[in-house]
């Protein structure tokens, strides 16, 4: 198992910019006979400009800590 790049909480951004989003953490994989967090794929959520609740998954290799 890789070590975590980020922690629930955190606030980040896509590389390429776009809005703060907090990461709510690892992606869950489900098999028939297991459950474990992914390695790679973090759970992030942010309002948008209408102040719609969002919830996206991104790798976490296109993501970078933003200082708040």
């Amino acid at each position: 198992m890789i070590s975590k790049k980020f922690s629930k909480g955190d606030v980040v951004r896509l590389k390429s910019g776009g809005p703060k989003m907090t990461i709510e953490g690892y992606e869950i994989v489900m098999g028939w006979d297991f459950t474990s967090e992914s390695d790679d794929t973090v759970v992030c959520k942010w309002f948008d400009l209408n102040e719609v609740l969002q919830v996206q998954k991104f790798n976490h290799e296109t993501l970078e800590i933003v200082a708040i």
